[in-house]
């Protein structure tokens, strides 16, 4: 390895640790996880994980989710880093994700039933939560005094390792991460006659081309634009707006500020005013756009594996639209080390491989979501499609994260449904924020104790 990725002595490992302070742990002992995804080396059931002294053999065991592609990637690095590490069996837990609250409750719920892993990998909605239950060890000295880390840290955006900020300690590293943009069906707009939305396009002139380009009707029917109907999709339009679902602290509902309901009423009349949106009802976006009865929608990196997979090209992405300002949302995925691991030292070093350039790079030519290495990021394997490809990273500029309090599953709960009662009609944007705002605020303070 060279010097950039160059094991930390064990010695230095234990003193890096120390300093960055330990967590509260639940109870951590117990059996292996089994089923559900254990990706075992060897198809055989682990054993007991040991210290990692004197080249023992010694299992390492990964809380971790993703798709079918990120499965791949991950083989792929293990099996790297068995080459420096041949008595390392390395036990990947792997659990294809449906919603970020399943996820989040199921790792904080393994680790209570005594399931301890070694290595967590989760995204920023649930990384207050696990901190909060002491489920993670603090990072920061070893991403100061480590080599391998801090060549890491100085080749990702600043955004992204403050993700993962909580109480001025950095508890994970950024592997990949996910904006919102805008995807516009090039085709749909070649045929009309309309140029490409520009990078300082408004939401006026937004709802301009979503008129044009809304036409025929029944099975004819094309809109103008398909509304992302969850939390993560929905935050752009309040940005935009120069507000958010929470106070800035996270703490407390936000959802009487003027500027929401602006923002709401805006998304809500897209389909019952101006009928340039389908109802979100049941809407499978992501086909509607492919196959030309959208001419634009919204979504992060994500769509554009499936899209290539079935051949599907006629598609290009622009900045959000903005009303008082240009910025976006964005989230993170990182990995974390377990408080109450024996295996600190050997969970770093596999951490360095999986977010190395090599494992990066793999998940760029994949298409599953945005490297956080910002070499990867501006690298021809990422940029060569769509052609405008540049702005996910360039996004982060002014992009905020997603709002993740500890409660994030509460808290998206809460406003999603009733969010949903707005776009479907059954309340007014209004009256749905009101009664969407006193829940929150409940919940919130008892968040806060």
């Amino acid at each position: 390895m060279d010097e950039a990725r160059r094991r930390v002595s064990r010695r230095d490992f234990l003193r890096l640790a120390a300093a960055g302070g330990g967590a509260a742990l639940l109870a951590a002992c117990g059996a292996p996880q089994s089923g559900g995804g254990s990706a075992s080396e060897g198809g055989a059931a682990a054993e007991p994980a040991a210290p990692a002294t004197g080249g023992g053999a010694t299992t390492l065991k990964i809380f971790n989710f993703g798709g079918e592609a990120d499965q791949v990637i991950y083989s792929a690095a293990y099996d790297r880093f068995k080459q420096s590490h041949p008595n390392v069996t390395i036990e990947d837990n792997f659990v294809p994700v449906t919603t970020w609250s399943e996820y989040t409750n199921k790792v904080v719920a393994q680790v209570a039933g005594g399931q301890a892993p070694d290595i967590i990998n989760i995204a920023i909605e649930g990384t207050r939560l696990i901190v909060s239950k002491g489920l993670l060890m603090p990072l920061d000295e070893l991403l100061t005094n480590d080599p391998g880390g801090k060549e890491l840290i100085d080749d990702v955006a600043q955004p992204l390792i403050d993700a993962f900020k909580v109480d001025g300690k950095i508890w994970q590293v950024p592997h990949s991460w996910n904006n919102m943009v805008i995807y516009y069906n090039t085709k749909i707009f070649e045929e009309a006659g309309i140029e490409p939305p520009k990078p300082d396009w408004t939401w006026q002139d937004f709802l301009t081309i979503a008129k044009q380009l809304t036409t025929g009707s029944g099975a004819d029917q094309v809109y103008g634009f398909a509304i992302p109907n969850f939390n993560f999709g929905l935050t752009p339009w309040f940005l935009t707006n120069d507000t958010y679902q929470l106070t800035a602290d996270w703490s407390d509902s936000n959802l009487t500020d003027p500027k929401m309901l602006e923002a709401i009423t805006f998304v809500h009349d897209l389909i019952h005013v101006h009928k340039v949106a389908p109802s979100v009802e049941g809407a499978n976006n992501e086909a509607l756009f492919s196959s030309g009865k959208v001419a634009m929608s919204g979504w992060g990196h994500w769509p554009i594996q499936g899209f290539l997979a079935s051949e599907f090209r006629d598609f290009d992405v622009q900045f959000w639209p903005r009303n008082t300002k240009g910025t976006s949302v964005h989230g993170v995925g990182g990995w974390g080390i377990y408080a109450e691991s024996p295996n600190k030292e050997l969970a770093w070093e596999l951490i360095k491989e999986l977010t190395s350039k090599e494992t990066i790079q793999a998940t760029a030519e994949a298409g599953v979501a945005i490297p956080a290495r910002r070499s990867v990021a501006y690298s021809e394997a990422f940029l060569k499609f769509p052609s405008n490809s540049k702005i996910f990273y360039d996004s982060l500029e002014d992009s905020k994260p997603v709002p993740s309090p500890a409660n994030f599953n509460e808290f998206e709960t809460i406003f999603m449904r009733h969010v949903g009662e707005i776009f479907a009609g059954t309340v007014t944007p209004d009256a749905g924020l009101a009664a969407a705002h006193e829940e929150l605020s409940a919940a919130m303070a008892k968040l806060q104790g």
